[in-house]
């Protein structure tokens, strides 16, 4: 990543957190690289999967109440775990941003990005084809997340 592209990250993240977290989460993880950040944005992940998938039980266990028949439960089970939800976009963007910082640090630390735990997650769930781009155009995706938040309802 470019110096342009390093300081523009670090001047994104300082608009959600103060300059003095941003600087205590750099300084903390530039030894130990990003295995916390990975985590953490992991679970909001998972978390976001098990709202889907309660979702899709309630609207199964619903239909049971009202005597369905089981394949019509199956489909709204399905169906319903399907349907985007009003905080996937804020949870995949505080996921993507905790990725995003742990790729940050794991290049100001050591710069040995094939020990990066957040970059592994990304190739993981992007594909490595999508890699390239993604981190290319991590800084333009944070210039445009506070847009995207308002848009949906709120800001950090």
């Amino acid at each position: 990543m470019k110096d342009g592209g390093s300081a523009a990250i670090a001047e994104r993240a300082a608009e959600y957190v103060s300059d003095e977290t941003w600087n205590a989460l750099v300084k903390k993880h530039r030894r130990g690289g990003c295995d916390e950040l990975a985590e953490l944005a992991r679970a909001i992940l998972d978390g976001k999967k098990q709202l889907h998938a309660l979702v899709g039980r309630a609207a199964g266990g619903l239909l049971g109440i009202f005597g369905r028949s089981r394949i019509e439960r199956a489909y709204a089970v399905e169906f319903a775990s399907r349907i985007p939800l009003p905080t996937d976009v804020k949870m995949a963007a505080a996921a993507r941003a905790l990725q995003i910082a742990g790729i940050y640090v794991c290049l100001l630390g050591a710069g040995d990005l094939s020990r990066c735990a957040c970059l592994k997650d990304v190739f993981e769930t992007e594909g490595k084809d999508r890699v390239k781009k993604l981190v290319q155009g991590a800084v333009e995706d944070w210039i445009e997340l506070p847009r995207r938040l308002g848009d949906s309802g709120g800001g950090g």
